[in-house]
């Protein structure tokens, strides 16, 4: 699983214990976190919000009712800039050799059961390796089962096999081609056929067949049943004679790669449980830009403020204090002893200035600042900074948190999978597995609920929709091993050339065609990650699901069934040329809007994901053949008139919405709904965020998460306002002693439900009234008029009624078609004294017929259908 847990098991009768406080923890964490001590059977321990269960209060307290389990667990994340000590503190504290060379991590490295938390000293200590085999098997069943080589029999084929127990321990999981321990597998792989004569397992009844019908093609991997461990009694043994005893909370660690090309895959592990330590080098200035990124812009404080706010992006105002950040300074042996104490003195007050006013500020820890030398496992300062994580942890609202004992057998048969490195499976095998654990099986609705609350938790990675729910993904990491063979800095791209341009061209374009990802995952290091089609295509719509994959939107016309390729906006580059604002006419032809997010900046993995949605929803617009994507930015098509730009920066996303004409001329149906399409898609994606990192799908709220200006653009940037004070005055005068009208910008919020224009409307503009009509606007003309009225504004237009006689003979019973070409053969035909055709013409003669219905402000209107089209692709229970 993505943690490994320490389950006390006891019934809801069992004797509560007390949580106490050591004399030593730090005061300043206490007083944050603010938890008051109590006992296991109440308070948060049986309150179903602070589990971010997919099901309601009452289902997770009918769960409880069937026993329960106490549960321990603990994250640690190191992140930081490149080259910072992030790997050497990870070896200090798995009690690992220390590496005195620097060797750049590759995605990131997690690992499991290498390090835990004393419960007796409330230390933290690197686990030896009689410690690490605290699985769910070995807490939950007293001594070791029996593993006797039997008979079963396969699904896939019902012919006879004989398996044996096998020995891998997946306690660790390094994303690199190093060396790895040799107790341990550094391996992430799907178990297949192929695979069968290696492994022996455990007797179990031979699998139903009867609801494998949506996934009888796939080559299924072999599974082991709870059934042979007799969970259940042994379960009962354990509690009542109180026999089992364990000192040591197994604590995960996650070493994230300090380069920016891991942004997306990072955001993908950021869990709201844990403490992260963000680190930086100390012996460099703060604005010092850094040599390991080639742009040179980077520096200390940019990588330092990147991961705060990464973190703390999708916190809510909420009585949590869940995540928690400490800063950890590097290279403090390098100085002397009278800068050490300047330099840490100088972190305080730089951290505390930067984050001091922060919204989330009750997130940070902003003294100490901790000072430490990597090279020395025994650094006092390294202590201090353990003891400072244990602190955390244990007053953590999950630590001994309990849940439902009726999961355990479930769990039980993961891990267990996990450890003979078995990570995707379809999800019929689990169902099928669950029927056997007789009263302790779940219902099919329990079922759901559970593989949601994991997902939920970090630990699976389950989506429940149509095209994903036939796979779990049982350990999450696996995925990062399979993004990074397309998600990856430069340094790591394989030798083979032909590989290589694949990269190299997708790092240009933003485009990778489907045949050239499988090139890719035909590598040695993947190939057994993916074997099989089936794998393949779920793992490409899950990637699709998540955004790191987009199915373009075609322009109109074009057939969508065989789009080859696909869209990676987190992997491109190169950022968009703003020559376009140097164009004088481009003010003239567009109207703003920007999206104000309340933290200093937005993550880029947010923005990758937003603009890998509206790519979904309208074509990126393409010159040569090459698509206008660009680095958290993109221009889109709406129409052959109209087109826009999203760019995210910093703590906002700017749209620019652009007429070929005038921006007088945008229609308000296509303003609003791409305005109602773009909120609605990012409120979505970051509630896809917020469920994703444990927060309760039911309790999710991101409204006041960011909020919407309006306005024009003016000076080479956007000049806008709220939408209540547009509303409340018709121009403004800005910081440039510029004076803006609000009409065109309030398109933005024009209320498509209403077919008349309002009372005070004053018509069209009069920069588009001089303009000729379309044969589109003509069209919509007609469709507003009946036939006798129409007659009419053709005379006054100067037409002949002989020629409105013709047109009427020509198309006998087909009025629509007879008004669309009576209105299109006046725009055509030379009229003496007449030689323009303009809006103003149209509106002349309408006021002579006596109509005065607003009926020219109708044919700016557009029906358009886009909300609905992508509200259901984020599934609240992603």
């Amino acid at each position: 699983m993505s943690g490994i847990f320490l389950f006390s098991i006891e019934l809801l009768q069992a004797d509560t214990v007390k949580m106490t406080t050591s004399k030593d923890e730090s005061d300043t964490v206490r007083d944050d976190i603010e938890i008051q001590d109590q006992d296991h059977t109440g308070g948060k321990h049986e309150d179903p919000d602070l589990l971010p269960f997919a099901g309601t209060s009452e289902d997770f307290r009918k769960l409880l009712s069937t026993g329960t389990y106490e549960s321990f667990e603990n994250r640690v994340f190191l992140c930081g800039s490149c080259a910072c000590g992030k790997s050497t503190l990870a070896s200090v504290l798995i009690g690992t050799p220390i590496p005195l060379t620097w060797k750049s991590t590759d995605g990131l490295v997690i690992h499991f059961g290498r390090n835990g938390i004393n419960l007796d000293s409330f230390e933290m200590v690197p686990l030896k390796e009689e410690d690490r085999g605290h699985n769910v098997l070995t807490k939950l069943v007293i001594g070791k089962p029996n593993r006797e080589i039997t008979k079963c029999q396969t699904i896939d084929n019902q012919h006879d096999l004989w398996f044996a127990p096998s020995s891998n321990d997946l306690t660790e999981l390094n994303l690199q081609d190093s060396e790895i321990d040799a107790n341990f597998s550094s391996e992430v792989s799907v178990f297949t056929e192929d695979d069968i004569g290696e492994y022996e397992v455990l007797s179990r009844e031979q699998f139903s067949t009867s609801e494998m019908n949506n996934t009888s093609s796939i080559s299924l991997p072999n599974v082991k049943t709870v059934e042979a461990y007799a969970v259940h009694d042994d379960i009962l043994k354990e509690v009542e004679s109180g026999q089992y005893k364990v000192k040591i909370a197994p604590s995960d660690l996650v070493d994230f790669g300090g380069q920016r090309s891991y942004d997306m895959t990072h955001q993908l592990f950021v869990q709201h449980g844990g403490t992260f330590v963000v680190m930086f080098d100390g012996s460099r200035d703060f604005q010092e830009p850094l040599t390991e990124y080639p742009t040179g812009d980077i520096s200390n404080e940019t990588i330092v403020k990147h991961w705060v706010n990464s973190i703390l992006t999708y916190c809510v105002d909420d009585s949590s204090v869940m995540p928690k950040i400490l800063f950890a300074a590097t290279h403090r042996d390098i100085l002397s002893d009278d800068m050490q104490k300047k330099k840490n003195r100088e972190f305080v007050q730089r951290v505390s200035e930067m984050f001091g006013s922060h919204e989330m500020n009750k997130h940070i820890v902003f003294n100490p600042v901790f000072f430490i030398n990597g090279t020395d496992k025994d650094d006092q300062e390294i202590q201090n900074l353990k003891n400072h994580i244990v602190t955390i942890a244990r007053h953590q609202p999950s630590w001994g948190l309990r849940r439902p004992i009726i999961w355990v057998p479930i769990e039980l048969m993961i891990d267990n999978m996990i450890k003979d490195n078995i990570n995707i499976i379809p999800k019929t095998y689990l169902v099928e597995a669950n029927t056997m654990n007789k009263d302790l099986a779940l219902s099919d609705k329990h079922m759901n609920e559970f593989l949601l609350t994991q997902h939920a938790l970090g630990k699976i990675m389950y989506f429940d929709q149509q095209e994903l729910n036939n796979f779990i993904i049982l350990y999450p990491p696996a995925l990062v091993n399979i993004l990074r063979s397309f998600i990856t800095d430069e340094m790591f791209w394989p030798n083979d050339e032909t590989l290589r341009s694949i990269l190299r061209r997708m790092t240009e374009t933003g485009k990778i065609h489907k045949t050239d990802l499988i090139k890719l995952w035909q590598q040695k290091q993947f190939v057994h990650h993916i074997p099989g089609d089936d794998y393949k295509e779920f793992i490409i719509q899950v990637l699709v699901h998540l955004d790191i994959l987009v199915l373009p939107k075609r322009y109109s016309g074009q057939d969508e069934t065989h789009v080859d390729y696909f869209l990676v906006p987190c992997t491109v580059k190169h950022k968009m040329p703003m020559s376009f604002l140097d164009d004088k006419s481009f003010a003239n032809r567009t109207i703003a809007l920007v999206y104000h997010i309340r933290q200093s900046s937005i993550p880029s993995a947010l923005s990758f994901k937003l603009i890998g949605a509206v790519s979904g929803i309208w074509p990126i617009k393409e010159v040569s053949e090459r698509p206008l994507l660009y680095h958290s930015s993109a221009v889109l098509c709406v129409d052959s008139q109209t087109e826009f730009r999203i760019m995210v920066e910093d703590n906002r996303i700017v749209v620019y919405l652009t007429h070929m004409s005038s921006r007088s001329c945008i229609s308000p149906d296509i303003a609003a709904s791409i305005q109602d399409c773009l909120t609605v898609t990012l409120q979505a994606v970051l509630k896809f965020y917020l469920i994703s990192i444990g927060k309760n799908h039911q309790q999710v709220n991101v409204s006041n998460l960011f909020h919407i200006e309006v306005g024009e653009v003016c000076c080479r940037s956007p000049c806008v306002i709220s939408i209540s004070k547009a509303k409340q005055t018709p121009e403004w005068v800005c910081n440039n002693g510029n004076t803006h009208f609000s009409r065109d910008p309030l398109l933005w919020i024009f209320n498509k439900t209403h077919q008349e224009c309002s009372s005070n409307c004053p018509g069209l503009d009069e920069s588009v009234l001089t303009m000729s009509p379309s044969e589109q606007h003509l069209s919509r003309l007609a469709y507003q008029l009946n036939i006798q009225r129409c007659r009419e504004l053709i005379i006054n237009l100067g037409i002949q009624l002989n020629d409105w006689e013709d047109i009427e003979y020509s198309y006998t019973r087909m009025p629509l078609i007879i008004k669309i070409m009576a209105l299109n053969f006046w725009k055509t035909k030379n009229i003496v004294g007449r030689p323009n055709k303009s809006f103003n013409n149209l509106l002349d003669a309408l006021k002579a017929v006596g109509d005065t219905r607003h009926l020219l402000c109708k044919v700016f209107r557009e029906y358009t259908h886009l909300l609905g089209k992508n509200v259901d692709y984020y599934s609240l229970h992603a």
